[in-house]
């Protein structure tokens, strides 16, 4: 009788009118008598499914139950309802194929937990906005739930780098020569500068006002692409908002000729860092004949003057070591967390810096007097100020006496 409605029709007519999907009449302990085969799941499968939901034997009202295969990736809602003709027990099945809601649902289900963790990331980097780039670098760390995270930012003699591993409570922060990570496209895996790992490149060939940008992500069990590519976007804009801001920030505490450190920046510093360090080491700076330059040759000479008298300075800058240009001919080199003995070998790197300069330009040699004054904690930082000028008044002095110039001579 399998596959043939007979000595019931009426009866299954009444029950598949208007229905699609499979049709299955069944006996109360469960055999097959007839099924339509419109689903493609086999009579094994569907005595186990219905044994496992179903008690046919005693059923007595309709039930309604679903079944899930989620080897095939199916889904059915299934209609069983007890009926009898003549004189015969029988239980009649619609099972309906709803793989395509379940899968619908499955994928509003996971959009709606991706948002929810896209809303809650972008909140994260929101209120990092007003911090350095390098601030998002643990909230990707942990979003993504990767092993480590560099950011690499290209400046035009140096590259920044910036890395946080998983359990890392501090960025590690490091600058190296090396530009090559900039060359490798977005999905590619490379090896980074003193790293062996293949890290994987997440944003890269992208520039803000000449400032390359480069960020790379690694993980011991993968990347994890596809919940990855939501936060792109986001942090690309993070990024490149706090690149702008920070050339804001730069051009406001940087003199435009030299790139030093201004005398706003300076006067800042003065007020809420350098009264209170454990050491520190001041060195006045004055350049000669700056004054005389601009009468003979001109005001571009002169201003190649001050520029080579700023590289001399920006040679020896470092993490505790900043130079400012406070203006005309006045520059002041600070340095911080150092001895007495280093703040002397910083002296003697930066005239060492200076010689080569000239050596390598010798169109217009630069001249520069220096005082410094070194303190430890508790020092008065405005007796420093004033020893460090005095002492490179003394330097002038002696400069010109030695070059058999006139003491007072500008």
């Amino acid at each position: 009788m399998r596959g043939n409605a007979m000595g019931y029709e009426q009866l299954l007519a009444n029950f598949a009118a208007d229905k699609t999907g499979e049709i299955i009449v069944t006996g109360r302990q469960g055999e097959i008598i007839y099924r339509n085969h419109a689903e493609d799941f086999t009579d094994k499968q569907w005595n186990a499914w219905s044994m496992f939901n179903l008690d046919m034997e005693n059923m007595n009202v309709g039930e309604r139950w679903e079944i899930s295969d989620r080897r095939a990736g199916s889904a059915y809602s299934v209609y069983s309802e007890p009926a009898s003709d003549d004189g015969k027990d029988y239980v009649l099945h619609h099972v309906f194929n709803t793989s395509e809601y379940a899968n619908l649902l499955r994928d509003v289900s996971r959009y709606s937990r991706d948002w929810k963790e896209l809303s809650s990331f972008q909140s994260k980097i929101l209120q990092q906005l007003s911090a350095n780039y390098m601030d998002c670098l643990p909230i990707i760390l942990k979003s993504f739930k990767i092993s480590a995270t560099a950011l690499f930012i290209g400046r035009e003699k140096y590259v920044e780098k910036y890395v946080i591993e998983k359990g890392d409570e501090e960025i590690r922060c490091s600058r190296v020569e090396e530009h090559s990570q900039f060359e490798v496209e977005h999905g590619n895996t490379t090896k980074l500068v003193g790293d062996e790992r293949e890290w994987t490149c997440y944003i890269n060939d992208a520039t803000v006002n000449g400032v390359e940008y480069g960020l790379f992500i690694y993980s011991d069990e993968g990347v994890n692409e596809e919940s990855s590519k939501m936060y792109y976007n986001v942090i690309r804009l993070f990024l490149e908002n706090a690149l702008l801001r920070e050339k804001i920030i730069y051009e406001s505490e940087h003199d435009q000729l030299t790139g030093l450190s201004n005398k706003g920046k300076y006067l800042s510093m003065m007020e809420d860092f350098f009264p209170n360090l454990d050491n520190i080491a001041i060195y006045n700076m004055d350049v000669n004949y700056l004054k005389r330059v601009n009468d003979t040759l001109g005001h571009e000479a002169g201003d190649a003057l001050i520029v080579k008298a700023a590289k001399s300075l920006l040679a020896v800058e470092r993490n505790n070591v900043r130079g400012f240009r406070m203006g005309g001919d006045e520059f002041m080199l600070l340095a911080w967390d150092l001895s007495q003995e280093e703040a002397n070998t910083l002296l003697e790197d930066w005239r060492e810096a200076l010689a080569k300069l000239n050596e390598e330009d010798k169109t217009l040699e630069c001249v520069i007097a220096c005082g410094l004054a070194y303190g430890t904690k508790g020092y008065n930082l405005s007796e420093l100020l004033k020893l460090a000028d005095e002492r490179m008044y003394e330097n002038k002095v002696a400069i010109k006496i030695s070059r058999g110039d006139d003491p007072n001579s500008r």
